[in-house]
């Protein structure tokens, strides 16, 4: 008789335990974070929104910057991050000088666009990015 109550008393228990832990509990809409790449060239950085013509943010589109920098343009960075499912992204640690031009180059599919990278005259650019424009 001992037995069978302390078994009923188990089973009460545990699927008390059971029903609370599948029950979904309400808890507030999580920001996306933000990918982010680190060149470790220097303290410039740079911020992207890339976005469809209805303003909807693209998934893994991909942005991709090639850069020489430093005595004769000897050391290179190539970077590329993909955009999560709001379309942002970061990319750090870019040098402050370089020795020629540069550009980000922001691709989806058959869409892409080119944005100049000049850390003399802004080295921290944010970028709002539209593609497949009509």
């Amino acid at each position: 008789m001992r037995l069978a109550g302390w078994l009923t008393g188990l089973l009460v228990v545990s699927l008390t335990a059971f029903a609370q832990s599948s029950s979904p509990t309400p808890q507030a809409p999580v920001s996306a974070e933000v990918p982010v790449v680190k060149g470790g060239a220097g303290t410039c950085s740079a911020d992207f929104v890339v976005t469809d013509s209805s303003g909807k943010g693209i998934y893994d589109a991909k942005i991709r910057i090639q850069i020489g920098y430093r005595f004769m343009g000897l050391h290179k960075l190539d970077l590329t991050v993909g955009t999560n499912y709001e379309g942002k992204a970061r990319i750090e640690g870019l040098p402050e000088q370089i020795k020629k031009t540069a550009e980000f180059k922001i691709s989806h599919g058959d869409q892409s666009k080119s944005l100049p990278f000049d850390p003399l005259s802004d080295c921290h650019p944010r970028h709002d990015v539209t593609l497949g424009e009509k």
